[in-house]
């Protein structure tokens, strides 16, 4: 069995030969961005679409999402496989790297996995050779239940990252809270640019950064508001990919006593479905039910707008100051006020579709593949 460090130096050695190999070639096939290489709620393909010239690498694509890549790592087991995958990550990022301005990171992984050094060596091999280093975060892998459980404490608002150090291992331990501190010390020197939620994924990040880069595709935003015209039924919708986090059980409470208090009102629940299921139910929603333990609207709510729905959620853009020009985007609400809320808009439905726009504009401008 050969050691993880041992595999370490070969795959140190792999991105090596692979950079020099590829350097004659920088100016004959030029890259402008290397984007992986663990999908996050498609934001690897995202970054890809809105970055003409990048090259997009995936460890494995994401279940519920038919993105295609550029190259993608993990295909099958077996020994030939195994060696496959230990050695073609490290060869894409020095090959790929050798002829792009950088690489964007998403996510906490990176091309060597079998580092133990959170991207370290990575990040040093780019900057010693005129490349950038830029990372995404995109929630846990940078949040510390620590610092959002005391900021929990002091606003008195149930956060994720206070629900899941409530839930214990790994999230309340000492290690968990280590690796993250040394992460954010690794990017503060080393990386090029950051981008974060400040607030929705507190974090040791002492570092300026920037706003968490919301991409939708263009061709996905529908704009479509005949669905408005006729509200004899108004359907709901909630689509949790977590709903202890989500605030699952707030919503399914509320919408009970909301289908008996409004007759009209259809509830539905999405859970474990593909995108395309996803974007089909949006086309027809009225109202979508987001999440409400978060400071962040997320991609799923980005895309409830881009379909011209009217979006119920707990961010805030008075609290994250990552939510440029969202005043009045969509509908704020907390799991102790969402019934209300609720309440309001059903008694209103003339005002939806207003709502609505404000929404798809926003998301148009700040949020989308084009936008600013």
């Amino acid at each position: 069995m050969v050691s993880r460090a041992t595999v370490f130096r070969i795959q140190k050695v792999v991105a090596l030969v692979g950079y020099c190999l590829a350097r004659p070639f920088a100016r004959v096939r030029p890259v402008s961005w290397l984007v992986g290489v663990h999908e996050l709620a498609s934001m690897v393909i995202q970054l890809g679409q809105a970055l003409p010239g990048s090259v997009t690498i995936v460890e494995k694509p994401h279940a519920f999402y038919g993105a295609t890549y550029d190259v993608v790592i993990e295909r099958g087991s077996g020994r030939w496989n195994s060696v496959r995958n230990f050695l073609l990550g490290p060869w894409m990022f020095g090959s790929i790297a050798a002829r792009a301005r950088g690489v964007i990171y998403v996510g906490e992984r990176g091309f060597l996995h079998a580092a133990d050094d959170e991207r370290e060596w990575e990040f040093r091999f780019l900057r010693s050779r005129g490349r950038h280093a830029v990372v995404v975060f995109t929630g846990n892998d940078i949040r510390s239940p620590e610092l959002m459980t005391r900021f929990a404490e002091e606003t008195g608002f149930d956060n994720i990252g206070a629900i899941l150090k409530r839930q214990g291992a790994p999230f309340d331990t000492e290690v968990y809270e280590t690796v993250r501190r040394r992460r954010a010390n690794i990017c503060d020197r080393h990386a090029s640019a950051i981008f974060t939620a400040p607030i929705d994924q507190l974090s040791y990040l002492t570092s300026s950064t920037l706003p968490f880069p919301y991409l939708y595709p263009d061709a996905n935003f529908a704009g479509d508001q005949r669905k408005f015209d006729e509200l004899e039924e108004i359907r709901i919708v909630h689509a949790p990919s977590n709903p202890a986090l989500k605030g699952t059980a707030v919503v399914r409470t509320t919408m009970e006593r909301i289908t008996e208090e409004f007759s009209n009102v259809t509830y539905i629940e999405l859970t474990d479905v593909d995108n395309e299921t996803v974007r089909k139910t949006l086309a027809d929603a009225h109202i979508v039910l987001n999440q409400f333990h978060a400071y962040m609207p997320g991609v799923f709510g980005i895309e409830a707008m881009a379909h011209r729905c009217v979006m119920v959620c707990s961010a805030d853009p008075s609290v994250e100051p990552a939510l440029e020009g969202a005043d009045g985007a969509w509908v704020i609400a907390s799991p102790d006020t969402l019934h209300e809320s609720l309440s309001s808009l059903l008694k209103d439905p003339t005002a939806l579709a207003r709502q609505a726009d404000r929404g798809y504009l926003w998301a148009r401008e700040y949020a989308s593949e084009s936008g600013r």
